[in-house]
């Protein structure tokens, strides 16, 4: 008879087992300086993923086992473990990586999707270091100017600071500040996903967070910032501080800035917004106030299409409270 100890693992349970082995090897082959190395069996593994019963395991999985697998095995804290991340960042670049899910759709995007993953495990790697030493931090935002675009600078920040600066918002503040009004591209955005985590985890710092989205409207003609901002509104919009959100645009001066305006409106569209949570009257009158005094030009299209989803978003809810089944868009 078979102990419960003893029992055969799943194929997946088997298959996760054998990659934390491989990574934890690879780990402590880092410590001991074999940077090439490891990176070699890296890339081995994301160009042959495992079989699982009839798929194979994604790449995206795969990444974020084997960095799971090397943080585990860099228990301690080696300074070779958060070298490594920093080595694996820059040099991802100079590395094919034939993922078999990539270059399906092309040799170009196959190259670049193969440089995000290996990229996404450095990030994890490197933020298991900084949560525990924040005075990493400041290597880690030189890492982000080399990001090839926003996916990649989007990995680095999420994997790799929102924590950190999550952990010591106020302390830190004056240094978001820097980052959201730099020159830099990138480091515009570390400061608008933290203020996306605080607006919609900690209610009692919206004033501070909506500072740092306040100072990237600066940049609200970059593309990459214009998204940023939308997704921060649209985490504030479902999550956050109601009130907060319409002083803080009411605060905007909107009438006289069209990417305002097509940013409020952007969001307002989001079809997962909470209407029934939001203070349609006063979104009303602000965007109403904003087509009076605007300029004519292409945002005031923008601004009926959000003010007749405003109003239908208004009466659903007044239907809802009623006890009636409400219109479906």
């Amino acid at each position: 008879m078979i102990s419960p100890g003893n029992k055969a693992l799943t194929p997946d349970k088997q298959t996760a087992r054998e990659i934390f082995d491989r990574n934890i090897a690879n780990s402590m082959a880092v410590t001991n300086g074999a940077f090439e190395e490891v990176l070699a069996d890296i890339i081995e593994q994301l160009e042959h993923p495992p079989r699982v019963g009839d798929r194979y395991l994604t790449a995206w999985i795969l990444g974020r086992r084997i960095a799971e697998a090397l943080a585990e095995g860099f228990a301690g804290l080696p300074p070779n473990g958060f070298d490594f991340a920093c080595w694996l960042w820059e040099a991802a670049p100079l590395h094919v990586v034939t993922i078999p899910q990539a270059n399906a759709i092309g040799t170009s995007h196959g190259f670049r999707y193969g440089v995000i993953h290996l990229r996404k495990i450095a990030a994890m790697v490197a933020g298991t270091y900084v949560l525990q030493q924040p005075q990493k931090a400041p290597s880690v935002i030189e890492l982000i100017d080399m990001s090839v675009d926003w996916v990649d600078a989007r990995n680095l920040i999420t994997y790799a600071l929102v924590d950190h600066y999550h952990g010591h918002f106020l302390d830190a503040y004056d240094e978001l500040v820097a980052l959201v009004r730099s020159d830099k591209r990138w480091r515009r955005l570390v400061p608008l996903g933290v203020a996306a985590r605080i607006l919609g985890m900690e209610p009692a710092l919206s004033s501070r967070a909506y500072g740092l989205v306040r100072d990237g409207c600066r940049h609200i003609g970059d593309p990459y910032v214009f998204d940023a901002l939308r997704y921060v509104l649209r985490v504030a919009g479902m999550y956050g501080d109601q009130q907060a959100m319409l002083e803080f645009l009411g605060q905007l001066d909107a009438s006289a800035e069209e990417g305002l305006r097509l940013l409020v409106c952007d969001f307002i569209r989001n079809p997962r917004l909470r209407w029934d949570r939001l203070p349609h009257e006063q979104f009303i009158s602000l965007l109403t106030q904003w087509k009076r005094e605007g300029d004519g030009n292409g945002s005031q299209q923008c601004l009926d299409e959000a003010l007749a989803k405003l109003s239908l978003a208004r009466t659903d809810s007044t239907i809802a409270l009623n006890g009636q089944t409400p219109h479906i868009a």
